[in-house]
């Protein structure tokens, strides 16, 4: 078992990856695609074969790159979680394109559901927003009559992208999807941990063409004779490299979007404008509940800045938040906001050029005011009385040391900083891991950095007050 090697894919928003990790819970070889997509306005979507093609190109990559003598014990899978395809089960192809969990065309169909927000909320831990599946689904239902035409003749499936690529791995043998991945279609009912009859009916979305739930762990089916065991989302695979399977844990991860959990233990709890989520969990083990507080746009903002020719490298943060001396108030509400606001109408606002203002001033401010979101989200949950023991970060937009500090000098509270590449990977092959009965209390290791705040108490609450009077200045500015 020494040598024994666990194959941990991760199909995210922007590329697929694929890494070979031994039971030590060392990466010994990551190859990662870029998935192309078109975004324009509220359009984000992409070709379901790219997701499947990519994923599958490097998979086979890997297990070409191993040695005859490595042993393979298995496969696990993360992936994005609310975005949906629509696929034929007789062929295989996929019927309309694969609405991203970012593309917001189901708005009107969200909006004119006849179920309240708080319906929504008790049953799924989530709200009825155009950035959650169901919605999407019958939108598409209604825009490509390639996808009514298999409904009607019972050849339609539709699934997140986990259950897609599943089912394709296995020859079309394996049709599910895990309860984190479920709940993000906004079908699931978390306290009964089945699709939900009375959500199905309001989207008119008929269950057949679901997939089966079951645990994070389990039988996937086999991909060229390699036994697929791990299934789910690529936030609750973050979420457990970092180490958030005790309760009062909190985990932050900055990707392209950021997200806080905080695990609350083996009962659902509600919290008006946070999500609850349902954790990654094994084979035979009811999964834990966790708070989740979403920003939208977090790397995708620095994207953006760069789209807006603001030229900068962004392996060079810790250099722009040390020379910046006037750093802007930036409002980064690509997509509007989420946690605790979910504002689809907020936009983007900048203030505080002066003349003196440089690129550093821009980049470090839109590095502190992603800080100043995630501690809305986080004092928020704070003041409702839920406890937070400790908080822990990752995710490759904080591998500096800028992020975390700055997060710290914020929140007035300690916060580690986990150095391991790749925590989605590795989360879920930990959770392969530990079905084949391994250890993985020792992958964490010694890859974290621990940050305290520089700044007084009196000091952190006052900067906070700037920023609070900058928000509540910047979603009331009018568009000229």
């Amino acid at each position: 078992m020494e040598n024994g090697i666990i194959i941990s894919l991760d199909q995210g928003s922007s590329s697929s990856k694929a890494a070979a990790v031994t039971v030590g819970g060392r990466i010994l070889k990551e190859i990662r695609i870029p998935v192309p997509f078109k975004a324009q306005g509220n359009i984000f979507e992409y070709k379901a074969e790219d997701l499947l093609n990519t994923q599958i190109k490097v998979l086979d990559d890997i297990l070409s790159s191993l040695r005859a003598s490595d042993k393979i014990l298995s496969i696990a899978l993360s992936c994005q979680r609310s975005t949906i395809v629509l696929w034929d089960k007789e062929t295989g192809s996929p019927l309309c394109p694969a609405l991203s969990w970012a593309d917001g065309r189901a708005g009107a169909i969200s909006f004119a559901n006849p179920l309240s927000q708080d319906v929504f909320h008790a049953k799924t831990g989530l709200y009825n927003t155009p950035f959650f599946s169901a919605p999407k689904i019958a939108w598409c239902l209604q825009n490509y009559p390639a996808a009514a035409q298999a409904l009607k003749e019972g050849r339609l499936l539709a699934g997140p992208v986990g259950s897609y690529i599943i089912w394709h791995l296995t020859g079309g043998k394996k049709f599910v999807c895990d309860y984190a991945c479920a709940q993000r279609t906004l079908l699931f009912n978390i306290h009964t941990l089945k699709w939900d009859d009375d959500i199905l009916k309001s989207f008119d979305i008929p269950l057949a063409i679901l997939p089966e739930v079951t645990a994070s762990s389990g039988d996937f089916g086999e991909y060229k004779g390699i036994k697929i065991t791990v299934c789910t989302g690529d936030q609750q695979a973050a979420a457990l490299a970092c180490g958030l399977d005790k309760q009062g844990q909190g985990c932050i991860n900055y990707g392209t979007g950021a997200f806080f959990l905080l695990n609350i233990g083996a009962e659902p709890k509600e919290l008006k404008g946070i999500l609850t989520s349902v954790s990654a969990a094994g084979a035979n083990q009811k999964p834990s509940f966790l708070l989740e507080g979403q920003i939208n746009a977090a790397g995708s903002f620095f994207t953006w800045l760069k789209a807006m020719d603001i030229n900068f490298d962004l392996p060079l943060l810790d250099e722009y938040g040390k020379k910046s001396k006037n750093p802007l108030w930036i409002l980064p509400a690509l997509g509007g906001l989420g946690a605790p606001y979910w504002d689809f109408n907020a936009k983007p606002v900048m203030a505080g050029f002066k003349i003196e203002t440089k690129t550093e001033d821009i980049i470090y401010g839109a590095l502190r005011c992603l800080c100043f979101l995630m501690a809305d989200i986080i004092f928020y949950i704070g003041k409702a009385g839920f406890e937070i023991k400790g908080i822990e970060s990752g995710g490759g937009l904080s591998l500096n040391d800028i992020l975390p500090q700055t997060q710290s000098d914020i929140l007035a509270m300690p916060l580690r900083q986990s150095r391991m590449l790749n925590t989605t990977m590795i989360g879920s092959a930990m959770l392969a891991a530990r079905r084949e009965g391994i250890d993985t209390t020792t992958w964490r290791g010694a890859e974290y950095k621990d940050f305290s705040p520089k700044f007084s108490k009196e000091e952190s609450l006052a900067l906070y007050a700037r920023w609070r009077a900058f928000f509540d200045w910047a979603i009331k500015s009018p568009d000229i």
